[in-house]
């Protein structure tokens, strides 16, 4: 006679969150967009000097001061926005702009949900990441999900 104890096995698919195809490639051309003209902003600039029609350099502080305010306000989010989230039980999958993150449930530190703003925030230890919550279809059962599986998020 066999003994008949099997363990207790709950088998969990993964579960893929993802934005509209339109959105996410968008993206693509006005990250492209921005960085064109951070380089040839500066190509401009060297251009002038070469020429010796130098704009005054107030202008160009302005100028390259408004160019940081686009990359970080505009840019950045864009880079760092999650296109697909897929979660596991071992770990969520965060499928970015231009590159791909594997975060394990315990490396992740926080997970902000802001009342005001669109993002919410997933930090771990090396980078922060955004979520859009109006553009992520079925973003409630994520934000769940993500409260139930990391544990150093209290719930309120």
């Amino acid at each position: 006679m066999k003994n008949d104890t099997r363990p207790e096995f709950v088998f969990e698919d993964k579960t893929v969150f993802k934005r509209h195809w339109f959105k996410h490639f968008s993206r693509y051309f006005f990250s492209l967009l921005i960085v064109a003209l951070n380089i040839f902003t500066v190509l401009s600039a060297v251009e002038r000097v070469r020429k010796g029609v130098a704009m005054p350099i107030e202008m160009q502080i302005w100028n390259y001061l408004f160019l940081i305010f686009i990359d970080l306000f505009m840019l950045l989010p864009m880079v760092l926005e999650a296109n697909t989230v897929e979660t596991t039980p071992e770990y969520m999958y965060l499928k970015m702009l231009y590159f791909n993150k594997k975060l394990a449930w315990k490396d992740i530190e926080s997970f902000k949900q802001w009342p005001f703003l669109i993002y919410t925030a997933v930090k771990s230890r090396g980078c922060f990441y955004l979520i859009n919550r109006r553009e992520i279809k079925g973003f409630p059962k994520l934000a769940e999900i993500i409260t139930e599986r990391v544990p150093s998020i209290e719930s309120k």
